[in-house]
């Protein structure tokens, strides 16, 4: 189990939104880089860096992730908005270890396919979802799809795994539902990623036990109730 802080950006701030809603916005921080620095130097390995902006087709941060690439040390995973080959090739050129990619990977499996290919192990599908169907643009739409018969049909391509989001909790720090977490990992061999309620060390506990590979940590981390330091050091 590793433990991995986020940096969402929208407007060129480190935010926090709930349900990913841009006028819930919970956290604004100017100093992203600075943000991110922080992060490692508490011993963080691994970071979630989101371009809110690109996801929702209103705005891009990518220079802003470019220079938080070329700053830190650590594995940087990147996502939002990366809908072409070109995007997530610049990501990958500039440093970052995986890209995540999540409404074309959900629509179009045969760009994920070939994305796939020629960058095994280095993509992520993002399977945000409310209840079992997938959500996509920003979590604006249904895509119509089972979260779990999705992961399935895509098992056999060469992923780093899926990051699996549960938006009617992002942001509101009640707690994880296991349920989802437990069937999707059922669904699948790959590595999933946890994002989406976590709001404890004992959530975390309860993720490394079913078999979640990471535990991303949004506002739990942002507002005080996760100290990070403390969770690095005990999942490790």
């Amino acid at each position: 189990m590793i433990v991995i802080p986020a940096v969402d950006l929208m407007d060129g701030k480190c935010v926090q939104l709930v349900e990913g809603k841009p006028w819930l916005a919970k956290v604004t921080i100017d100093d992203v880089v600075g943000t991110a620095l922080g992060w490692e130097e508490m011993g963080a390995k691994r970071l979630h860096v989101i371009d809110l902006d690109a996801a929702l087709g209103s705005g891009d941060n990518s220079g802003i992730i470019e220079e938080i690439l070329s700053e830190v040390s650590m594995a940087v995973q990147v996502g939002g908005g990366i809908r072409d080959d070109a995007t997530a090739e610049r990501f990958l050129s500039s440093g970052a270890s995986q890209i995540i990619a999540g409404t074309k990977a959900i629509t179009d499996i045969g760009w994920l396919r070939s994305l796939s290919q020629k960058h095994p192990d280095k993509v992520i599908v993002a399977v945000d979802a409310r209840g079992s169907e997938i959500s996509i643009k920003g979590w604006t739409n249904g895509s119509g799809l089972n979260l779990f018969d999705y992961v399935r049909s895509t098992e056999g391509l060469d992923l780093f795994g899926y990051l699996y989001t549960n938006i009617s909790r992002e942001g509101k720090l009640e707690g994880i539902d296991l349920a989802p977490v437990e069937d999707t990992i059922r669904s699948t061999d790959k590595r999933l990623l946890v994002a989406g309620g976590i709001a404890s060390m004992e959530d975390i506990d309860r993720l490394q036990d079913a078999g979640a590979y990471g535990a991303v940590l949004g506002m739990s981390i942002y507002s005080g109730k996760i100290n990070l330091k403390e969770a690095l050091e005990r999942f490790k």
